[in-house]
């Protein structure tokens, strides 16, 4: 595979501020420099408001707005739908795998999930979207 753009704006929406420092720190580990954070889908869309973002990595359950209600929001918005999108989430159940895959998502990483897998799939989608 080639260079990535390690300079692409990725907000992470997670309620887990432990969660969210993991990911950052994995991001950051690889080289990524713009990594913006949200507790919830509410927050998250207000930053989509104001900010240009390249990739959203989300979870699924947080309070005040869920992830798939987020991802549909997201999808919805023709200034946001072509954002890269990835479910990291600890439900593993394949009727939500597939309800979030029927929305147009780019990944689905379950929860807890090492460093090396995270990044290789994170790579694998920047990569086959751009």
């Amino acid at each position: 595979m080639g260079k990535i753009d390690l300079k692409l704006k990725i907000l992470l929406v997670d309620d887990s501020r432990s969660m969210r420092r993991l990911i950052r720190r994995f991001l950051i580990n690889k080289g990524f420099t713009h990594v913006l954070e949200a507790g919830n889908g509410f927050e998250a869309l207000e930053i989509l408001d104001s900010t240009k973002v390249d990739l959203i990595i989300s979870d699924l359950h947080m309070p005040i707005m869920d992830g798939l209600t987020f991802l549909e929001q997201v999808k919805a918005n023709i200034r946001t739908c072509d954002i890269l999108f990835i479910m990291l989430t600890i439900e593993a159940t394949q009727k939500t795998m597939n309800k979030a895959l029927a929305m147009d998502i780019d990944s689905y990483i379950v929860k807890p999930v090492p460093e090396n897998v995270f990044i290789e799939e994170l790579v694998r989608v920047i990569h086959i979207q751009r």
